[in-house]
């Protein structure tokens, strides 16, 4: 069982190793340009050994979208776990999503802003496991909406999950163009006061 363990570890080592070094040629040369035998230079391993563990390069890059939704939530929940009041509970979720893209900026830009648009090309590949951890984010997010209506921070008679969606939704809105570009180059964490305003207060002048 233990000889098991070890090699187990070895083989999660060197995916990781492969991953970490995919990430960083995709974030320099972008996804069309990058090579396998980048990668393997990279990583210090043999082109063989990165065929051993990816397919190809579109598996390894699905495989290091879906790392990187976990780690994203991860890093988010840890943040948010550090408080106990409601309304302080999103604004550091909005604050942290926006955070994370800005650390990760040079990865995801060639997800929205290669050749036509990479993400249309691979929306329909990345894998059901992606999916299905970013429903269950949309689901935390519904879990901690309920939380600031019971704090009566929220109004009772919406619908928390259609927020849920809200609140994704202004999020993509502020990061896409931002990493196209789109938008005068700013640190997008700057945008954190701006999302909750509009999405707490609305934007209907008042009388």
């Amino acid at each position: 069982m233990a000889a098991f363990n070890r090699k187990e570890r070895d083989r999660l080592l060197r995916q990781s190793d492969i991953l970490n070094a995919a990430e960083r040629v995709f974030a320099t040369k972008g996804y069309h340009k990058a090579t396998i035998q980048d990668i393997a230079k990279e990583a210090q391993y043999a082109v063989g050994t990165i065929y051993l563990y990816f397919k190809d390069r579109e598996v390894l890059y699905l495989d290091l979208i879906e790392r990187k939704i976990a780690d994203l939530i991860s890093e988010v929940k840890k943040e948010v776990n550090k408080t106990e009041d409601a309304k302080e509970k999103i604004k550091v979720l909005v604050h942290r999503q926006l955070a994370y893209f800005e650390e990760n900026q040079d990865f995801f830009r060639i997800y929205f802003s290669e050749r036509g648009g990479l993400r249309w090309a691979i929306k329909d590949k990345i894998s059901k496991s992606a999916v299905d951890k970013f429903v269950k984010y949309l689901d935390y997010i519904t879990e901690l909406l309920k939380r600031a209506q019971e704090k009566l921070l929220i109004r009772k008679e919406l619908e928390t999950k259609r927020l849920a969606y809200v609140l994704a939704s202004m999020l993509n809105a502020v990061i896409i163009p931002w990493l196209k570009g789109t938008h005068k180059k700013e640190q997008i964490t700057n945008m954190t006061d701006f999302i909750l305003d509009i999405f707490f207060k609305g934007v209907e002048q008042k009388q």
